[in-house]
């Protein structure tokens, strides 16, 4: 399975399509991240020159796909980060997901605890957050917006945008609406996928470049490994 394609680039910027389980930048576990794989090409293009600097912007999940931008300089990631921080950076997922929402569109607010040992974010209604959460874990605010976009026979594909950016967020909050996404049995799906994905893809960025100040959308495929994406593709 390919890691990864190249969507844009130019002097200031590269934005990868991430088609692999892989962390986008390095971890604990060692494991190649998207982040070396792409600065390894960049270096070979460049022969003896010095090594090129490349960061990621922003991240998805190591199990999820999609589009990732990473900057080629440190104006360029000062910029970009700046860009997010004011949301100014729209970012558009597509989920595939087990169960069709109710309704088909709507906002889901939750309260989000992240068990870091276990790498696990629970959402809890609102309206529910105990004391005892409260008490021994900090807790954060989780809002994202959803839309059903169509569906298979046995599922469902929505789009989400986030309103707020947190970890795990819109794999924890579909889960606590009832609608775990397919693959993800981290969050209560049925079974795990043959490619080691989930089947969240971060679809669409909107943003401008950070030098020229130019608005650039860009759209990632989704990954071929996954045959049931074509369902969406074709709707």
């Amino acid at each position: 399975m390919d890691g990864y394609t190249i969507l844009y680039e130019d002097e200031d910027i590269l934005v990868a399509n991430k088609l692999a389980p892989i962390p986008v930048q390095p971890e604990k576990s060692g494991d190649a991240s998207l982040q070396e794989l792409l600065k390894k090409e960049c270096a070979s293009r460049q022969g003896s020159q010095p090594e090129p600097f490349l960061e990621a912007v922003h991240r998805i999940d190591r199990r999820a796909s999609g589009a990732v931008i990473f900057a080629k300089t440190h104006r360029a990631l000062e910029t970009l980060a700046a860009d997010f921080r004011a949301r100014r950076i729209d970012k558009e997922y597509v989920a595939c997901v087990e169960r069709a929402p109710v309704p088909e569109s709507g906002r889901l607010e939750n309260r989000l605890v992240w068990d870091k040992r276990k790498n696990l974010v629970r959402a809890f209604p609102r309206a529910s957050e105990t004391e005892d959460a409260r008490r021994r874990v900090a807790t954060e605010v989780g809002i994202l917006d959803y839309t059903l976009l169509g569906h298979s026979e046995r599922y469902w594909f929505v789009v989400v945008h986030l309103v707020t950016g947190k970890h795990h967020q819109i794999r924890a909050q579909l889960a606590c609406a009832g609608c775990p996404i397919k693959g993800d049995i981290k969050y209560g799906a049925r079974r795990t996928n043959p490619n080691g994905l989930v089947m969240l893809h971060a679809r669409r960025l909107s943003f401008v470049q950070p030098r020229t100040r130019k608005l650039l959308e860009i759209v990632a495929p989704f990954p071929p490994s996954e045959p049931l994406w074509q369902a969406e593709i074709t709707r």
